[in-house]
């Protein structure tokens, strides 16, 4: 039942001795997904070369923890495609939170399409790319549509990313308020960088603690 929770949750977490992973659909995913769709599918597959994603075209609203920790620990993977979210205009909290953490031999990695989006819940794509660590370049979501953000929005998304030679920031300028830890941690550890800019805070009126906490820091 799509329009439930835990659809095809978790089908292979653990599973370090598979080195590929197809899915195969008779057509796109469409209408409403409920909570936990996909949540921890292929965590912990750590031999894992290949890894399909599903054809979400359709969909038009998802709840909760979207394809959390989807990738998470898959350390032999050398590329990661993401869900087309492109119907999407409102998402849960933990959308594609932690998606490639720890992927240390990703060269390269794609951003979901957000540029429909008009509200995101908490830990929107927090630690998306954390300890990436081959990754040279990395894109961030479209967010210009936004004008509000829970906590964690996009805390330590590119985390001990250390090979990343040019980061960019996402589209702040219509956000008018933001909750705790906003960008914490963003590009911390990121040694290769050699410019980082900031996001554009002047429609901001209301921020939660720890804002930009250690944003750059060991960015040396």
């Amino acid at each position: 039942n799509k329009s439930g929770n835990n659809y095809m949750t978790p089908s292979f977490l653990g599973a370090t001795n598979i080195t590929g992973i197809t899915i195969s659909q008779k057509s796109a995913l469409t209408g409403a997904m409920g909570n936990y769709f996909m949540y921890y599918y292929a965590r912990d597959c750590s031999s894992l070369t290949s890894l399909d994603v599903p054809d979400t075209s359709g969909l038009t609203s998802v709840g909760d923890y979207f394809m959390q920790y989807y990738a998470y620990g898959c350390t032999s993977l050398t590329s990661l495609a993401v869900p087309d979210t492109s119907g999407l205009t409102s998402v849960g909290s933990y959308f594609m939170y932690h998606y490639a953490y720890g992927c240390s031999k990703l060269t390269s990695l794609d951003v979901p399409d957000t540029s429909g989006f008009t509200s995101v819940g908490n830990y929107f794509m927090a630690y998306y790319a954390y300890g990436c660590s081959s990754l040279e370049s990395l894109d961030v979501p479209d967010t210009s549509g936004l004008t509000s953000v829970g906590t964690y929005f996009m805390a330590s998304y590119a985390n001990y990313c250390s090979s990343l030679t040019s980061l960019a920031v996402p589209d702040t300028s219509s956000l008018e308020s933001v909750g705790n830890y906003f960008m914490y941690y963003y590009a911390y550890g990121c040694s290769k960088l050699t410019s980082l800019a900031v996001p554009d805070t002047s429609s901001l009126t209301s921020v939660g603690t720890y804002f930009m906490a250690s944003y750059a820091n060991y960015c040396s």
